[in-house]
């Protein structure tokens, strides 16, 4: 992300400004979920939609990302051979505890529905709404725990300490 008013540049995995006057300054991350209209529009009937009408030529109605996405192979540039296989374009949500990193796969949550990890000295409870496709991070004190949702590869790309669950 680029900050206009500081000419900063922001890095959203690492929820930091890494260039500029704001470099080293940290974001707050909020709660998103990754999910379909479908799904977030059962959950939030009274969602209100941009009109895809914007007066520019472009199909809104067409992802220009799909066949990334569901391709398992194209992992970017510099992350290139630093991964067996596939797995750096598998999703993960990333979690920070006390300057520690560690990566959950949203599949393996998926499958699981609800699970628990100690992790830099927190017990964390992740809970995966099958219906609404939301994920829920908290710990033991109930409080949620914030999570970015990435590609593996980018992850510990900007994470090179961290692991998998």
């Amino acid at each position: 992300m680029y900050d206009k008013q500081t000419e900063s540049l922001w890095s959203q995995v690492k929820n930091e400004a890494v260039t500029g006057p704001m470099t080293g300054a940290k974001l707050k991350v909020l709660p998103s979920s990754l999910t379909t209209w479908e799904k977030w529009e059962k959950k939030h009937p009274d969602t209100m939609a941009l009109s895809l009408y914007t007066g520019y030529d472009r199909d809104y109605s067409r992802d220009p990302y799909e066949q990334y996405y569901k391709s398992r192979r194209g992992v970017l540039g510099f992350f290139r051979g630093l991964f067996e296989g596939d797995e750096g374009k598998e999703l993960v949500a990333g979690v920070e505890v006390g300057g520690r990193a560690k990566a959950y796969p949203l599949e393996k949550l998926r499958q699981l529905g609800k699970t628990t990890d100690s992790f830099a000295g927190k017990t964390l409870t992740f809970t995966f709404d099958r219906v609404t496709g939301d994920l829920e991070v908290t710990d033991s004190d109930g409080n949620r725990v914030p999570y970015i949702t990435a590609y593996w590869f980018v992850w510990k790309g900007m994470h090179p300490e961290s692991k998998r669950f």
